[in-house]
């Protein structure tokens, strides 16, 4: 599997993978702008897209904002090998922590996100549109 900065011409095809990969798809204004600011990155497998992650870095923290896994590769370990690649890139440049928000409905991310170290640190009350609460998450890089 490879991780690539995303291209801007990717824009419609990732919608697509996102709206395949569960029920809370991202803004498609919000993937729009994330793809113009460099800051969305596609991991691929065979030539194939399997899934992206949106980022954001401030100073030297790296703030995960967006996973999506095409629904025909879940389970299948692709979510895990593309934060693992994505965590030693922000290692080699010096990123000393990463934090993310999660459903806690979302058992499944939630287990790999705890494999990779994250631990939790807080909760956000009523953060998604929906009201669901977000757990806070985060990772030491050095």
């Amino acid at each position: 599997m490879t991780l690539l900065p995303a291209r801007v011409d990717a824009f419609n095809e990732l919608v697509l993978l996102d709206a395949d990969a569960g029920p809370h798809p991202w803004s498609v204004l919000a993937l729009q702008r994330a793809l113009n600011e460099a800051r969305v990155w596609q991991f691929d497998n065979g030539g194939e897209r399997v899934g992206f992650l949106v980022a954001e870095t401030v100073l030297d923290e790296s703030t995960l904002l967006h996973l999506a896994v095409a629904k025909a590769h879940q389970g299948q370990g692709v979510a895990s090998q593309a934060l693992k690649f994505w965590l030693a890139q922000l290692r080699q440049v010096g990123q000393r922590r990463c934090l993310l928000e999660v459903r806690p409905s979302n058992a499944a991310a939630i287990a790999v996100y705890r494999k990779l170290g994250f631990a939790d640190i807080g909760q956000r009350r009523r953060y998604y549109p929906d009201g669901e609460d977000a757990l806070v998450m985060a990772l030491d890089l050095l």
